[in-house]
Order: C-alpha cells, then structure tokens, then sequence
C-alpha cells in the first residue's frame, strides 16, 4: 500500500486530483488560456472606451461583436488589481479560479485587497 498526501479541487467543469510534490508543494499551476484571453479582451474593451469619444455601451458592443451584457462583464477586468491580471497572464493565479468563475464574480470590490480576497489570491 502507498500511502499519498492528495486532495480534490474542483475545477471549472472538472475535478483535479492534486497530488502534492516531495517537498508537500502542490504541482505547478498550468496557464489557463481562457482567463488569459478574458483579460486580453478586457484590455481591448478598455481602450475602446477609451477612445470612443462617449459612445453608448451598445454602439461600443456591436463594434467589438459581443452583446452589451457581455461586453460590461468583460470591461469590469479591466478594473482588476495589477497584481491578479500578471499573476493570471503567468499561470500563477488560484486552481479554483476559472474564466465562469471569473464572468460571474459580479462588481468587483474597489479596494485591491479585496479584490484579492474575492477571487482567492489570500
């Protein structure tokens, strides 16, 4: 019999087994390509707000090819702590936190801290 220090982490639409390392680390993070392309498009979103001269976010919506819901759910990344986009675009930010789970965190508290706390980096 092996005996193995292990866990279930739910991730996304699937389970991980998570099997921790000699030292008790757990394995290293892989990048999670679709919370880098949700912060890639949450860039794009801001500067197109940027530079719209004060156009409505439904005329913004249909020259970026998504639905205005969308589009303001995308935007709110860009509001995103410094610190959680790089740890994102390095794979480093926390296995529970998938681009759903991101999509769906709602209004994003203004203090950094708490964005942090939020979203599972503490």
């Amino acid at each position: 019999m092996l005996s193995v220090p292990a866990r279930l982490r739910r991730t996304g639409m699937e389970t991980k087994l998570l099997i921790q390392g000699a030292l008790g680390a757990e394995p290293p993070r892989r990048s999670d390509r679709s919370l880098q392309r949700l912060v890639a498009q949450a860039r794009h979103l801001s500067d197109l707000v940027m530079t719209s001269n004060g156009k409505p976010v439904q005329d913004l919506a249909v020259e970026a090819g998504v639905s205005p819901s969308y589009f303001t759910r995308v935007f709110r990344l860009s509001f995103l702590a410094p610190e959680i986009t790089k740890a994102i675009l390095q794979g480093r930010q926390p296995s529970e936190l998938n681009a759903i789970k991101l999509l769906s965190a709602g209004r994003f508290p203004s203090a950094w801290l708490d964005q942090r706390r939020q979203l599972g980096f503490n």
